[in-house]
């Protein structure tokens, strides 16, 4: 047994010097988890609360794993572990062995409830050299968020300003960081939940003290915090106050983003372009969902914005949001995805681009899902040459749904969705089975789509034979098809 642990050690460090210097690696040893397929994630939008996949990984069949990836400051990651969602604050250039808690599986029911939200466990580290920012974090947390909550009620009837800075500043006793340090900036953003009780009524010096001259902290889970309980409907308080009034005059005939954040770039809080595209980003978001203005405005300036901010960082979390607010709409681009076969490999969705893409979602414990499976069998022969069958299988043990596929001799595309609910999200699953067709561009043709035994034939046929005269109009076919029989 010693052999075997000191063969997966020296692994480890193998691993871990072919990695880059400032990559992240976890390892481990989890025999619950044998032979499933696992997803890193961290939080990659903080207004929508999306996640963004960073390594899928599979636990070999004694248990062991081990990956990588990059982040770029401290980062906390997500791991989906059926019933819980681990998480663990990482630092760049570090090894993890982690530890997994005892495996709890979703319930069916769980797995389609869009309300339904993991139990958050934090991961043990077993290496004590990275064990420390998680405990200081930890136990910080805990001595705070006590005081938080023996307190407010008589801080918020009283407006009892003593009281509240005088928990700071215990807190900040207690838990001692130098000013230059992330766990300084991870406390400092973590109190603004009690500050802002205490200064509901001076907004702009909150945001003037936290926000307006300091840069914007992409990865740090207080910041944002802060930021979307102070920014929260902000459109509605700034129209209507002195400093918003040329904002608000503007509104009715504005046609870009770029023009919007101008306008609110002419007042002193806002002088930080970064900071300022952000609050009107995150006034459109909240707006779109209010009710209280023009939904088709806010998705062209969302879009608008995609395009036209000054941060990068800020181009990807318009885009995110505009890509959420147009979701399956049929002539717009597909959710994209990036899981596993069967076997291990990573494929994207752009992968099976050039063809029609008949995508579904099922699990071959479903009886629905197995009787369609045999019509889909004759379909990916009969339609070959112009579309590809992608499922995408939710069955709670990739293995056993390899040997589903195997035993029948299924020869489509199969991917599994390793416990990554966002692609059920993404696509509104609600029901096993569900389809879509998308054209070999990546658009939405029918969301939903019809089922095998649905007349998809018939519609097939006569999508495909519109896209091929359209296609035509532009280029010389190249080979007959089916369809021209």
């Amino acid at each position: 047994m010693r052999y075997i642990v000191l063969i997966f050690v020296l692994i480890v460090a193998q691993w871990v010097k072919a990695e880059r210097l400032d990559s992240v690696t976890i390892y481990g040893s989890a025999v619950e988890y044998a032979n499933m397929n696992l997803t890193v994630q961290r939080q990659s939008n903080y207004i929508t609360r999306d996640f963004k996949d960073l390594r899928s990984f599979r636990v070999n069949k004694k248990g062991d794993f081990i990956t990588s990836f990059f982040v770029d400051d401290v980062t906390k990651i997500y791991i989906s572990l059926g019933e819980m969602q681990g998480y663990l604050f990482v630092e760049p250039g570090k090894s993890y062995n982690i530890e997994l808690p005892p495996y709890r599986p979703m319930k069916e029911e769980n797995k389609l409830n869009p309300f339904f939200i993991p139990e958050p466990v934090l991961l043990g580290v077993k290496n004590e050299s990275s064990v420390d920012l998680n405990r200081e974090i930890k136990e910080f947390n805990l001595s705070y968020n006590q005081k938080f909550a023996d307190n407010i009620k008589k801080i918020v009837l009283t407006n009892n300003k003593k009281l509240a800075y005088q928990i700071i500043d215990e807190t900040e006793e207690e838990f001692p960081a130098s000013k230059d340090t992330w766990f300084h900036q991870y406390k400092s953003y973590s109190y603004i939940n009690l500050k802002n009780f205490i200064n509901s009524n001076q907004k702009r010096k909150l945001i003037n003290e936290n926000f307006s001259h300091v840069p914007v902290q992409y990865s740090l889970d207080p910041y944002w915090e802060a930021f979307n309980q102070v920014f929260s409907n902000f459109f509605y308080s700034y129209f209507n106050s002195k400093e918003g009034e040329e904002v608000k005059n503007l509104w009715p005939k504005v046609e870009s983003f770029d023009s919007l954040a101008i306008a609110f770039g002419k007042d002193s809080l806002f002088y930080n372009r970064t900071l300022t595209e952000l609050v009107v980003i995150k006034g459109l978001y909240d707006g779109f969902y209010s009710g209280n203005y023009n939904k088709e405005k806010i998705i062209t300036l969302m879009k608008r914005a995609s395009e036209e901010c000054n941060s990068d960082m800020n181009k990807e979390i318009a885009g995110d949001i505009f890509h959420k607010f147009t979701k399956l709409r049929v002539g717009l681009l597909a959710p994209s995805f990036s899981l596993t076969t069967l076997s291990g490999k990573s494929r994207e969705l752009k992968d099976f681009q050039g063809k029609f893409i008949y995508l579904n979602f099922a699990n071959t414990e479903n009886y629905a899902c197995k009787k369609d499976f045999q019509i889909l069998s004759q379909f990916a022969e009969m339609f070959k040459k112009d579309m590809v069958i992608v499922t995408i299988l939710t069955d709670e043990d990739p293995d056993k749904a390899y040997e589903f596929v195997k035993q029948h001799k299924y020869k489509w595309n199969f991917l599994h969705f390793s416990h990554n609910a966002k692609v059920l999200l993404d696509y509104d699953i609600k029901a096993f089975p569900t389809y879509y067709l998308i054209d070999p561009e990546g658009n939405l043709i029918f969301a939903p789509a019809p089922g095998p035994e649905e007349n998809f034939v018939p519609m097939f046929s006569e999508t495909y034979n519109q896209w091929r005269y359209k296609k035509m109009r532009k280029e010389k076919p190249k080979a007959r098809t089916i369809y021209d029989l």
